[in-house]
């Protein structure tokens, strides 16, 4: 394991302790086990530590869904399923994603969010245009429709920024099924594992 990949578990590990807030330079390269001047090498700040971090996370989730999604032989609506259910179990320690979200780590969230919509949004594109291909969907723009859904899943449903209560997400989530299956001419009931309570 190299230095750089060291000092990021050990500013993951901060968090994990609940310290990774309050964490100096020193803090982060004592857990580290390298002296503080070493770690000026690999990062000029504690708020780069957590960007590259952060960025690191959501790639390890994103590249896990892909895989998965392409191991799959399943149509276009089992893999939706199953990437949704899949990034929606994905792990994040809650101090790191509290952290995240406070006001002046604003840059770091919207970086994250614009990772996740245009990485996700790719595969959501090819599942799309597999369901074209197999005639469940009809779609002129799958890159598109791919955006406007991961849209909607990392900012108008991201829970550190709008604090819906249960029902007002379901509803949310099926007005997404009906845009989605009505948008992509897919047959009533085609997205229902978005709000079925069993599949939550």
């Amino acid at each position: 394991m190299d230095k750089k990949e060291i000092i990021l578990n050990a500013m993951l590990e901060l968090f994990q302790e609940g310290k990774g807030g309050t964490a100096s330079v020193s803090d982060i390269a004592k857990k580290a086990g390298i002296a503080k001047g070493g770690m000026y090498y690999y990062f000029r700040s504690k708020e780069e530590v957590l960007d590259v971090l952060v960025e690191k996370i959501y790639e390890d989730i994103i590249q896990a869904c892909a895989s998965l999604i392409q191991r799959s032989d399943g149509n276009a609506i089992a893999k939706f399923m199953l990437l949704f259910k899949s990034y929606y179990s994905s792990y994040i320690d809650p101090s790191l994603d509290d952290y995240m979200h406070m006001p002046h780590n604003a840059a770091i969230h919207q970086k994250s969010l614009a990772k996740i919509l245009t990485s996700l949004s790719r595969i959501v594109s090819q599942i799309i245009t597999q369901g074209v291909e197999e005639g469940i969907f009809s779609c002129e723009y799958p890159q598109e429709y791919a955006e406007i859904i991961l849209s909607t899943f990392t900012f108008l449903l991201d829970p550190g920024i709008f604090q819906w209560t249960n029902e007002q997400h379901t509803i949310k989530m099926k007005a997404l099924a009906d845009f989605l299956e009505k948008g992509l001419c897919a047959k009533k009931g085609s997205f229902s594992f978005f709000y079925s309570r069993q599949n939550s």
